[in-house]
């Protein structure tokens, strides 16, 4: 099991930082263990952290957590290590995020544990980096989630943490079909620049090793960066192979470069085709799309009914801006139309409920 692992790096910390989840001791240089610190050392530590050196702080509240020089105080240890983490050093990040890990100095706070240690690991800290996979995969001070577990000891892993390196080997024998969802998991971080630095390289690279292993929803992302990034050629082959396999991200994905003509001659006939099956598949953008077309009888006759009908159902499905483009529609209204639409709405949608809603205050007049 994956906790024995853990556990068995609890009881020999290797020495860069002691990188397991319950680090015990703390060095004032990275590496192998710190020499004895002598009184002018340490006079000359406290001078430079008082004066805001954050390397300092650090080197100073890692004195006091290991005894070095100074009596072994954990309290003053974890002021030293906030105040070199406040100023976003990565390695007192990790160790204060420790310190709340175990409860000492601190009172225990694991959530607050992992806090620090996203800070750490968006700025690469190895060590936070395993850590935070061991977060995951004991759901400590975050809910148990194996794919994040095995992403972040895969990040640890590329970082250059031995103990990282292991823990992803143990996960792949664990957890072989979850590798997949780990890749797309990291390729999301990189692409929304959260937990890690936005890097679409990256991202892009990780979904590729994500649609190795049969990812579709990594396939949808790749089309969408490419998309994003205005690379048609590149966009066009992912979604021309996520509509290959029937993903309706795919499906919205060729709507868009055909109704705009990139990477391909404009084809609006051909736009709504695609749009109109990524709806059917559930797509909430197709909605939207395909609902404007029928708005403006763009690729197909206009249709003012069937434009109202699917903005409402892109707006059910999370769409900002539809139920807008929804009341819009309603102000241009017959009263047929209407009656029309009110036979093709779901049951469970109240006509007039919902023609109060569409027709509020803060909607166009409508006849």
């Amino acid at each position: 099991m994956l906790l024995t692992l853990l556990v068995s790096f609890l009881l020999a910390i290797p020495s860069d930082l002691a990188a397991g989840v319950r680090q015990t001791t703390s060095q004032a240089v990275a590496g192998s263990a710190s020499a004895k610190l002598s009184s002018a050392e340490i006079s000359d530590l406290q001078k430079r952290a008082d004066s805001g050196d954050a390397p300092a702080q650090f080197a100073l509240g890692r004195a006091y957590e290991s005894g070095n020089g100074l009596p072994r105080r954990s309290d003053q240890a974890a002021i030293w290590y906030r105040k070199a983490a406040e100023q976003g050093n990565e390695k007192a990040q990790n160790s204060l995020a420790v310190l709340y890990w175990l409860g000492d100095g601190v009172e225990k706070d694991k959530a607050e544990a992992v806090r620090w240690y996203r800070k750490a690991a968006r700025q690469g800290n190895a060590n936070a980096m395993f850590n935070l996979g061991a977060a995951y995969y004991n759901g400590e001070g975050v809910n148990v989630s194996d794919t994040l577990a095995y992403a972040w000891f895969l990040l640890s892993s590329e970082a250059g943490s031995s103990s990282g390196q292991d823990a992803a080997n143990r996960s792949k024998e664990e957890h072989r079909a979850v590798f997949g969802e780990a890749c797309l998991a990291i390729g999301q971080m990189y692409q929304k620049g959260e937990d890690l630095p936005q890097n679409l390289q990256l991202a892009a690279a990780w979904y590729r090793k994500a649609v190795e292993q049969r990812n579709n929803e990594a396939m949808v992302n790749l089309a969408a960066l490419y998309l994003n990034a205005a690379d048609y050629g590149q966009a066009l082959a992912w979604c021309e192979a996520a509509a290959k396999a029937k993903l309706s991200g795919g499906y919205y994905c060729l709507g868009y470069l055909y109704q705009h003509g990139s990477g391909v001659d404009t084809n609006l006939k051909d736009a709504f085709r695609w749009y109109e099956q990524g709806a059917r598949g559930g797509n909430a953008a197709s909605m939207h799309a395909l609902a404007s077309m029928y708005e403006n009888g763009e690729g197909t006759k206009q249709d003012r009914v069937q434009a109202l009908v699917w903005f409402l159902f892109a707006a059910r499905r999370g769409n900002q801006g539809a139920i807008a483009e929804a009341k819009k529609v309603r102000s241009s209204m017959t009263s047929k139309e209407w009656k029309d639409t009110q036979k093709r709405l779901p049951r469970d949608i109240d006509p007039k409920v919902l023609d109060s809603i569409l027709r509020g205050p803060d909607s166009p007049s409508s006849p």
